[in-house]
């Protein structure tokens, strides 16, 4: 039987999942710009990933990402558009290690300029831009890009909208979108939505491959879980360290809050509950859209 306080809770998390669903990718933008350059957050970022990551967490890496376009064929000629970019790390890197023309695209205008500061100057800057804008709807003309790059940002788009988009972006000979994305696997709680955390990290998790083969793709799914887990345990112990400078920077509950939102995948990991998921959709040769 159903108690009392069971009806509460799940009335409780009802009303905070609707709330969470009807944010625009605006409101996720001014969420995210309110964590750019935090003294704190960039220096345990840092200390975990590397300079080229500073306050951006994906738990990918420059050498995964060489691997990644090897196996693809990324490289010199080749647009790469990295759909959800935060503050540009993954972007900058993809260009300087492959050779390709890279472009980020993010929601936050607070990221956008963090990227772009951080590009100045480096070798690969001539190959890499930043743009403002929704990842599940980037208005580039169709036939832009050699293939499409998600990683860690899936969470709040409708994959089945989002597929259709970004497949129209495609052209080439052997266009290619590639999803990175943490799922875990348990139903999300009210204090999960209090914390922030995306829905889509919570059992049932949006049909990213489902989508993808019904739009015509072949896809191939690796798992990346273990790589992820040893990323986690790094940042938060990171960020733990500096947990009384957060308090200082973002306030006491921000700050509290922002290490509990990085305590929750590190324990999901912990409990086994948490996986990483590549997933690598390709179209047949000669079906993406003609070159722009």
């Amino acid at each position: 039987m159903t108690t009392k306080e069971e009806m509460t809770d799940a009335a409780a998390l009802q009303d905070a999942t609707a709330l969470q669903d009807a944010v625009a990718f605006q409101d996720i933008a001014e969420e995210w710009d309110s964590y750019q350059e935090v003294p704190a957050i960039d220096e345990a970022y840092r200390e975990a990933l590397g300079d080229q990551f500073a306050g951006q967490f994906s738990g990918a890496t420059p050498d995964y990402l060489e691997r990644l376009a090897e196996r693809l064929g990324w490289s010199l000629g080749h647009r790469v558009l990295d759909a959800g970019c935060g503050t540009g790390g993954l972007t900058a890197a993809l260009a300087a290690r492959t050779g390709c023309e890279a472009v980020g695209l993010d929601a936050s205008p607070a990221a956008v300029r963090v990227a772009e500061r951080r590009l100045a100057g480096r070798p690969e800057a001539g190959r890499v831009r930043y743009a403002v804008g929704d990842m599940s709807a980037p208005d580039f003309p169709e036939g832009s890009f050699d293939a499409v790059l998600a990683i860690g940002s899936g969470y709040w788009s409708e994959p089945v909208a989002t597929v259709d988009r970004w497949r129209g972006l495609l052209r080439g000979e052997d266009p290619a979108l590639v999803i990175v994305i943490s799922r875990i696997l348990r139903p999300q709680t009210a204090r999960d939505v209090e914390l922030t955390l995306q829905r889509g990290l919570f059992a049932p998790h949006p049909d990213w491959e489902g989508a993808l083969v019904r739009a015509g793709f072949a896809v191939d799914v690796r798992h990346l879980t273990e790589q992820d887990a040893a990323c986690v345990e790094r940042l938060y112990a990171a960020l733990a360290r500096r947990l009384p400078e957060l308090r200082e920077q973002l306030g006491a509950e921000q700050g509290a809050q922002y290490l509990a939102e990085v305590a929750v995948l590190r324990d999901e990991h912990r409990a086994g509950r948490m996986r990483r998921t590549e997933i690598v959709a390709r179209l047949a040769h000669g079906e993406g859209e003609a070159d722009a």
